[in-house]
């Protein structure tokens, strides 16, 4: 027999002797039947808890229903044994209580309006059965009969927003930074929400540092273009960039001298095929920008499109330009010297510049890289070589396009094995090399 059971027919019959008057208080009286009732649901209770504490939910459980046969309104008994059914760990057996445990927390709330743990829990059992809008009205709820409750107030911003109800999400978050004075501490997240309701100018207010923010978004948009899969997900990336394109316009409004809008937009326009629109934009943002380093920043993006259109001449022209502004542009050094050792141009010009990005960053793989392919060009193979391996001792994380052009560098100083070893690899690192297929089947470099 169980240890609950055996404690039912002990009680039984303390209650069948009280009743023959063999057992008496110290004032002689007899107990009435309420009294044992009471005596036996708190025992119960009790003895539940511990078993609970116990990790012992199967015993907890038994018990507090015993609790709940002697008093059906007891709100803590019901409260208790609610999180019991909700604390089971087969899923199957956790969703056919999932009823049970709601009838039970609302009755404890019922019987009890004003206990915070009541509702909180009721509030949660409506999440997890993702009824988001009665969970909503369950912390609403608490909100209001606990208005210092500033973790009722988080939770209920992060449902708003998942709600997409940005409005009562500002409210809440007014109430939440007056209470714990944290105001500014809000403002991105004010921001987000009027980003969202389309309330533009509201959103470059809160923004605080348009031009971080307007980095953050396009980095974010960027991942979602990256990572979409299905129509919707190309739908919604597209409607993100819409929106961070207008809130670019927005803040050039208000700063017309700000870089970072004119260049964030264009690589919008650049993302969705609109070239010629991204690089007017960007020479109505050369006609706006104060500074030597925003207008170096305009040219080197100029630069970096017209690589990628294939536009050779204008590409060299805009690192000029980038240089004359910022001559110690390493980036754009590094960038300019490769691309005219690609072309065989003016290799010595190149082997300064790249020279320039080694004293910055003399352990720079890429740099290392650009500067040992110059020299390759310019037939200087033993030196390309020391300075390939350089590369290789310095490399984060392997790189197709330097392990292929170490192979290069190998095989023009007589290390056939080693130079399609490099190949093989370059070709496992997902190469994108018109060339490296040709180079292995023949054994031999080729242009």
């Amino acid at each position: 027999m169980k240890r609950s059971g055996l404690l039912a027919v002990l009680l039984f019959a303390l209650a069948v002797c009280i009743s023959c008057g063999s057992l008496r208080h110290a004032s002689s009286e007899p107990l009435s039947q309420s009294e044992i009732a009471d005596y036996a649901r708190d025992h119960y209770y009790m003895e539940g808890i511990k078993m609970f504490n116990d990790l012992k939910y199967d015993a907890a459980m038994d018990l507090m229903q015993h609790s709940l046969y002697y008093d059906s309104a007891s709100a803590a008994t019901c409260y208790n044994l609610a999180q019991y059914y909700m604390s089971i760990r087969d899923r199957e057996l956790l969703e056919k209580n999932s009823k049970t445990a709601q009838t039970l927390l609302l009755r404890a709330v019922r019987l009890e309006p004003d206990n915070y743990w009541y509702r909180r829990l009721l509030a949660m059992n409506y999440l997890r059965q993702n009824r988001q809008a009665e969970a909503i009205g369950q912390y609403e709820e608490i909100s209001r009969r606990f208005p210092g409750r500033t973790d009722v107030l988080i939770t209920l911003a992060s449902l708003y927003d998942d709600a997409g109800d940005y409005e009562k999400e500002l409210r809440v978050l007014k109430r939440y930074g007056q209470l714990e004075d944290v105001d500014d501490e809000l403002k991105f997240q004010r921001f987000v929400c009027y980003l969202q309701m389309g309330e533009l100018d509201s959103a470059y207010y809160e923004s605080g540092n348009p031009e971080q923010v307007i980095e953050i978004l396009m980095n974010t948009t960027s991942d979602m273009v990256k990572q979409a899969e299905s129509q919707m997900d190309r739908i919604r990336s597209r409607a993100l960039l819409d929106l961070v394109m207008s809130f670019c316009d927005v803040v050039s409004a208000h700063e017309p001298a700000l870089a970072e809008p004119y260049i964030k937009k264009s690589l919008g326009y650049m993302w969705v095929g609109e070239d010629d629109d991204a690089l007017e934009l960007l020479a109505k943002g050369l006609n706006n920008v104060r500074t030597d380093k925003d207008k170096a920043r305009i040219f080197s993006t100029m630069g970096d499109y017209y690589h990628s259109l294939g536009k050779t001449e204008q590409m060299f022209a805009s690192y000029d330009s980038t240089l004359v502004y910022d001559p110690l542009n390493i980036s754009v050094l590094n960038n300019y010297s490769y691309f005219m050792a690609l072309e065989d141009r003016d290799l010595e010009k190149a082997l300064q510049m790249s020279a320039k990005t080694l004293e910055a960053e003399p352990l720079n793989a890429t740099f290392l890289d650009t500067y040992a392919w110059i020299l390759f060009r310019m037939k200087k193979y033993k030196e390309a070589l020391s300075y390939m391996e350089k590369a290789l001792r310095y490399l984060d994380e392997d790189n197709a396009e330097i392990y292929e052009h170490y192979g290069d560098v190998l095989y023009m100083c007589g290390e056939k094995e080693k130079a399609l070893e490099n190949w093989h690899r370059a070709v496992q690192l997902n190469s994108s090399s018109e060339t490296i297929d040709r180079k292995i089947r023949e054994e031999k470099y080729l242009e």
